[in-house]
């Protein structure tokens, strides 16, 4: 039998490695250990860091929301759920645009209309499971499903500093039409592209249904001229009212909760053509907007819906912010801000939808078709 001698060196650098083995394997478990904890309470502290995006939900709504979600609904779900609350705001079609082109994936998509979410479930995306591209893709809609929360109508807020604020007040108690101080030479209006803005179709569609109700044919024209791009008239949706409150406009075209939330005085337009009121649904649709895509746009009562698009990156904390938006405090916020609440309506693949939102919804849905 032979006996080997570890020399000192040989002891030390076994020793060496034994210990490094030993702190690596320790740190290792320690690290598995922590990053648990802080995955779990990432949703529960609010002033958890972003810079992982674990706590992040980032939320592309339509800009007539801008601020009720940056001013009270975005810091309060960001308070009440832990989650780091991210809002960008556009016009809904081109949020849809975004999503479709690959320039925006946002974990939950706020529209103002149906539509543009609709145009998201019409669209399909191919995935290839994760894989590498080594199994066959698997081909789904950009979005699967949609949840009507909110209803609007569309009024006309002005300026307080108008020169043509005497008569705009006039229209507004119902002492002379809205649509003749509308047309007053140089009376300055604005509106957003109905290119990229369901109220930019809007506008139009209550314009025409104008012409229908009062019997008056040059209603549409007068207010809107003879371009439905009118440019003179065109703004962008995210600084429209921004720009009446500095005073280079007389009156916009807006829902009535933008007035409401930035304290503009309105005129409330009646409710033939306001597009508020369900029960006037086929007389909506008599008016129509052509896009210039060829897609027609009929008129209808405007419902602000919500989906988890399927680009989504934080789905649990996408879900926990539509869970917000239908809650008792979302609801409170909301008609604060002058949305006109609604029982929540899921449409489109309900299969589709997270249980833990079908699940809340369940019995209002039923309700709903009832």
């Amino acid at each position: 039998m032979k006996i080997y001698m570890l020399n000192c060196n040989t002891k030390k650098f076994i020793l060496v490695t034994v210990l490094t083995t030993i702190v690596f394997v320790t740190l290792a478990f320690s690290l598995s250990i922590d990053n648990s904890f802080v995955t779990v309470e990432a949703t529960k502290d609010p002033q958890v860091s972003s810079s992982s995006n674990q706590g992040k939900v980032f939320v592309m709504y339509a800009a007539s929301l801008i601020k009720t979600f940056e001013d009270s609904f975005g810091p309060l779900f960001q308070k009440e759920t832990g989650y780091t609350y991210e809002g960008e705001a556009r016009g809904s079609v081109q949020v849809a645009n975004m999503i479709i082109d690959g320039l925006r994936r946002p974990d939950v998509f706020v529209s103002a209309g149906t539509i543009p979410i609709m145009k998201l479930m019409n669209t399909s995306t191919s995935n290839n499971n994760g894989d590498g591209g080594k199994s066959s893709s698997s081909t789904t809609s950009l979005a699967e499903w949609l949840i009507k929360f909110a209803s609007a109508e569309m009024v006309i807020a002005y300026s307080p500093t108008s020169r043509f604020y005497s008569d705009l007040e006039k229209a507004r108690k119902g002492e002379i039409p809205w649509y003749e101080v509308l047309s007053k030479q140089g009376f300055k209006f604005g509106r957003t592209d109905p290119e990229l803005d369901p109220k930019g179709y809007y506008m139009i569609i209550t314009a025409k249904l104008s012409n229908m109700y009062y019997n008056d044919s040059t209603i549409k024209q007068r207010i809107l001229g003879e371009d439905d791009r009118n440019p003179k008239q065109i703004f962008p949706e995210e600084i429209l009212k921004t720009i009446l409150e500095q005073g280079q406009l007389d009156a916009v075209a807006a829902y009535k909760h933008e007035a409401v939330a930035r304290g503009l005085p309105y005129i409330t337009l009646p409710s033939q053509i306001n597009l508020a009121d369900p029960a006037l649904f086929d007389f909506y649709r008599k008016a129509f907007y052509t896009s210039g895509t060829g897609q027609t746009v009929f008129g209808e009562p405007i419902y602000f819906s919500v989906t988890i698009p399927e680009v989504v990156k934080n789905p649990d904390g996408a879900i926990s912010f539509i869970i917000f938006l239908i809650s008792t405090k979302g609801q409170s916020i909301l008609e604060s801000q002058g949305l006109n609440y609604i029982k929540p309506v899921i449409e489109g693949n309900i299969d589709k939808t997270p249980s833990s939102i079908k699940n809340l919804l369940e019995p209002i849905k039923q309700l709903s078709s009832s």
